[in-house]
């Protein structure tokens, strides 16, 4: 439990954080952050990424979410067939009129919602410590590590902290901590206080997983399992407080992930489609999506994520050491390199999924490369991709631009 722990700590909890510090460091916004990897980067994979995760993978599961682990845990005679066909058009039509009226009230319950949740998820978590169902269980999977690492994927917090940090970095702003020495020090602060609060959270929800392993069938859903969890430490009062929690959480987040993506496609659009319009387009895909239920909207994540989160990774780490990595063309073979071998993953989890063959070739390249048994086959090419790129650049004799707020063309380091 110890190493898919430690995996998970680094997507789901660690990276999300250093991202919102990378950002703070380069200039506090995600297109100045990927300003040395091209002018245009950092627009294209928000566009990118806004579309795959927030659009088909986010909003969606929200409301499978809120089905599977709140209307269910609450109604558990509820045909689900029937139930989701029901739910999930009025679940998008009350987050669509939200959306569209873009009315204060729901951020005002969400604001009262999200501490009541996560004061219900403390009570759990200190609940399966103390009180836990059993010993114990250490998984049986051969590769614990990298199953908590690209557990940690599911979560998408990673590109929430590189596409959103800059509404953190504002509001610290806005209480009147600007650039500076005091602006790291609250920032460094923060980040601490929201990793702990992660870590709590995950380990403790990982560590009630691993005690009541033994209970159920290894086929449960992932919403039936932590449903059942909770239910089989708490009672049933306690899994219908939780389930009331997550319903109510889960159309909070979809309303304001459906203005928030309706507002790019306008803006992306140059007003061509309106704020409502692009609202009900939203509504109407994420709808779609969310009839497959959790487990399957969690497979299609699986290979958009494998593809963009390498170089989300490298962008977060290069950000860090922005101050190091002066060199324009490190940034640029780093990003080639680990989207490369992100587009091989992508391909492979989709070739199994929809039984095409990939080219043998290249199957038996790709298991030459170091760590890809382990599944982090991105890591050495990424490391030789900066490299080699650093090394062109600066025998180019080209200007580096750099990302930082101060940083004007210089010349290579």
């Amino acid at each position: 439990m110890g190493v898919a722990l430690l995996g998970l700590m680094l997507t789901g909890m660690l990276l999300p954080v250093l991202g919102v510090i990378a950002i703070g460091l380069g200039g506090g916004s995600f297109e100045r952050l990927t300003r040395p990897i091209a002018p245009w980067f950092g627009t294209v994979l928000i566009f990118t990424t806004m579309i795959a995760i927030a659009w088909l993978i986010t909003i969606p599961r929200t409301a499978s979410v809120a089905f599977e682990s709140g209307l269910q845990t609450l109604w558990p005679a509820l045909d689900a067939t029937v139930g989701m066909r029901v739910f999930v058009p009025l679940y998008f039509a009350v987050s669509l009129y939200f959306a569209i009226d873009r009315s204060r009230v729901i951020d005002k319950v969400g604001a009262v919602l999200t501490p009541v949740l996560l004061a219900l998820l403390l009570v759990i978590v200190v609940w399966a410590v103390f009180d836990p169902l059993a010993a114990p269980v250490e998984t049986a999977e051969a590769a614990p590590f990298y199953l908590g690492f690209t557990t940690g994927y599911q979560t998408g917090d990673v590109f929430t902290g590189l596409l959103f940090g800059i509404l953190f970095l504002n509001a610290i702003r806005a209480r009147g901590y600007t650039e500076g020495r005091d602006f790291h020090k609250v920032l460094a602060g923060i980040a601490a206080v929201t990793f702990a609060g992660l870590f709590v959270v995950y380990g403790g929800l990982e560590y009630l997983g691993a005690t009541g392993s033994g209970i159920f069938d290894a086929g449960i859903s992932h919403s039936q399992l932590l449903t059942g969890l909770v239910e089989a430490l708490a009672g049933k009062l306690g899994a219908n407080l939780l389930g009331v929690a997550v319903l109510l959480a889960c159309l909070t987040t979809a309303v304001g992930a459906t203005a928030v993506m309706a507002e790019y496609i306008a803006q992306w659009s140059r007003g061509r489609i309106s704020y409502p319009v692009s609202a009900i387009i939203t509504t109407l895909v994420a709808a779609a999506q969310s009839f497959g239920g959790v487990d399957y909207i969690i497979r299609i994540a699986g290979p958009i994520f494998m593809l963009f989160y390498p170089v989300g990774i490298c962008i977060v780490l290069l950000g860090l050491a922005s101050r190091l990595f002066c060199n324009d063309g490190i940034w640029k073979g780093t990003a080639i390199a680990a989207l490369l071998i992100g587009a091989y993953d992508c391909l492979s989890i989709l070739s199994g999924m929809t039984g095409f063959a990939m080219p043998q070739p290249l199957v038996t390249a790709y298991g030459h490369i170091p760590l890809s048994d382990m599944g982090f086959a991105w890591v050495l090419p990424a490391i030789l991709g900066g490299l080699t790129g650093g090394v062109l650049w600066r025998a180019s004799g080209r200007e580096s631009q750099g990302n930082r707020p101060d940083a004007e063309p210089r010349l290579p380091a």
